[in-house]
């Protein structure tokens, strides 16, 4: 009975691994590396780099909470 489940339990792994490798990703809700990629990547760069990017960052969330603040910016 045990070899049974065991059997089973890995005929559904693999069918559903091949089930990923065909169709490109791994379940229907996740779309990706997203976020992490993203931060893997600032972590590999130069740290002139890194400080450069948290500035543009901080600068953009700066202008976008003024134009907030104000009323301006797009109206939809």
């Amino acid at each position: 009975m045990a070899d049974w489940i065991i059997g089973s339990a890995m005929a559904l792994s693999l069918a559903g691994l091949f089930w990923m490798i065909i169709t490109g990703r791994p379940s229907r809700g996740e779309s990706g590396g997203g976020i992490a990629s993203l931060s893997a990547f600032h972590d590999f760069q130069p740290k002139d780099k890194q400080n450069a990017v948290e500035v543009i960052i901080e600068q953009k969330a700066g202008k976008r909470l003024e134009e907030q603040s104000t009323g301006e910016g797009k109206k939809t």
